[in-house]
């Protein structure tokens, strides 16, 4: 079954300090949970601040949002007993109760599977970054190459056209032969202009990628 056909699971997180901050972070964006709620006393707990950034809706009184929000799941984020006995008193039938302990591992599981994938995805982008830079660097050396025989043609068509001046209407020869090879050395100059700017954009490809690197670190 696809995402876009799997409804969503609903939880609220109570506790907006740093676990709770840390589960909202991990779990936010996913396409298979939704946060419908963060409850804490403290609406400027980090958690709190959070969750009214992303639209998420905050709340002090935890027992009057568990009777508004509904939800599959309910992650107990504080570690405190009290906290835990009041959700355990009002928590509805169809609704299960994650404890701090339970989401700690939770947390530790999802994270350490994240920075496993960010890793992979690191190394990959790097050998390909390293593969462009490597390409990018052949494809100098062999412009420079063609640039150098544009140049030693060009050379040659003016040696050619002043030759055919000095020959006169005997010279005529090499005079054809000149404008052929001064057009051919421009051509290859024009050619060596577009594989730059191909070239180019294969550089900045690289620097993006490494930008992106930086980020998965």
């Amino acid at each position: 079954m696809s995402n876009d056909n799997q409804q969503k699971m609903t939880l609220g997180i109570v506790g907006g300090g740093r676990g709770g901050l840390e589960m909202l972070k991990l779990l936010a964006d996913s396409e298979l949970v939704e946060v419908a709620y963060v409850v804490d006393q403290d609406l400027r707990a980090v958690g709190m601040v959070e969750a009214k950034a992303r639209g998420i809706a905050t709340h002090a009184d935890l027992v009057a949002t568990m009777r508004r929000h509904r939800t599959d799941f309910i992650i107990e984020a504080t570690g405190s007993a009290k906290v835990t006995e009041i959700i355990t008193q009002n928590l509805p039938g169809e609704t299960e109760l994650i404890s701090s302990k339970a989401s700690l591992m939770l947390f530790t599981v999802l994270n350490e599977s994240r920075k496993k994938a960010n890793q992979t995805v690191f190394e990959e982008i790097s050998t390909l970054s390293e593969e462009i830079s490597q390409n990018a660097m052949a494809v100098q050396n062999a412009l420079a190459d063609i640039t150098q025989v544009a140049f030693n043609l060009k050379v040659l068509a003016i040696n050619a056209a002043i030759e055919a001046a000095r020959a006169g209407e005997s010279g005529r020869a090499f005079s054809v032969v000149a404008d052929a090879v001064k057009g051919t050395a421009n051509e290859a100059r024009d050619m060596v202009e577009r594989v730059e700017s191909v070239n180019n954009n294969n550089v900045l490809m690289s620097k993006k990628l490494e930008a992106l690197l930086d980020k998965l670190h």
